[in-house]
């Protein structure tokens, strides 16, 4: 019982703490400092890039990046597939949704399936819904807290590499070092597909230095409709 809360834990953990990477560098898109300016070529990879379509690499890595993250953010909802592994080799397959601004649901149909709805947190083990007293919104937080000033600081060495197909769909490809934070998530090595279509995150890879986890990749789905809502009373 205790490892499957704690996985789910890690799981939601990995989840917020990417989105807080995302939605801070969204927030400090349209009003950077001019220190970050004086720091965005010591952050990211500036090549030529011929640009081809609306979402083409514009040559400056990093500015898009925050673009992408401003696209990311405008979504109400989505659904992902996360396939990873922590560092004492335990492996995890879940499927996640999320709707804005606070309401996740993580499945593990060999296990369990969790609801989070702001501080309210619900378990499924067994085919029975329960309400578990879990530090799970303390966490999320927390980890929101640690993104309050100059999210992007966390990032370097980004980077555009080339183009490639992920489920049939063409995308272009970053990436990027995050010296990641506290609550569990630690530094890591990412890429990223970005969509050509419509400029969406299609995957992110992580590989993991530091905190419990291993590897993380996870897909994307924003045609889905996605709806949470409490399970009990």
């Amino acid at each position: 019982m205790k490892k499957v809360i704690l996985i789910a834990v890690t799981l939601l953990s990995v989840v917020v703490l990417g989105c807080s990477s995302l939605r801070e560098t969204a927030n400090t898109t349209s009003g950077v400092s001019n220190t970050s300016n004086s720091n965005a070529g010591k952050q990211s990879t500036t090549d030529s890039v011929p640009a081809t379509g609306k979402f083409a690499p514009s040559g400056d890595a990093k500015a898009d990046i925050d673009k992408l993250a401003e696209r990311f953010f405008a979504q109400k909802s989505f659904k992902a597939k996360m396939v990873g592994e922590t560092q004492n080799q335990t492996q995890m397959l879940t499927d996640l949704e999320f709707v804005t601004p606070d309401r996740y649901r993580l499945k593990n149909s060999n296990v369990m399936e969790m609801i989070v709805i702001g501080n309210r947190t619900y378990m499924n083990l067994g085919g029975s819904w329960r309400k578990m007293n879990l530090p799970v919104d303390s966490t999320i937080d927390d980890m929101r807290n640690a993104f309050s000033k100059d999210g992007t600081k966390w990032f370097s060495d980004v980077k555009y590499t080339g183009d490639e197909t992920v489920n049939g769909r063409p995308a272009y490809v970053y990436a990027y070092h995050n010296k990641g934070q506290s609550a569990g998530v630690g530094e890591n090595d990412s890429q990223i597909w970005v969509a050509k279509d419509d400029g969406m995150p299609v995957k992110v890879d992580m590989i993991y230095r530091s905190g419990k986890l291993k590897k993380m990749t996870i897909e994307y789905d924003y045609k889905t409709p996605v709806s949470i809502e409490p399970p009990i009373k």
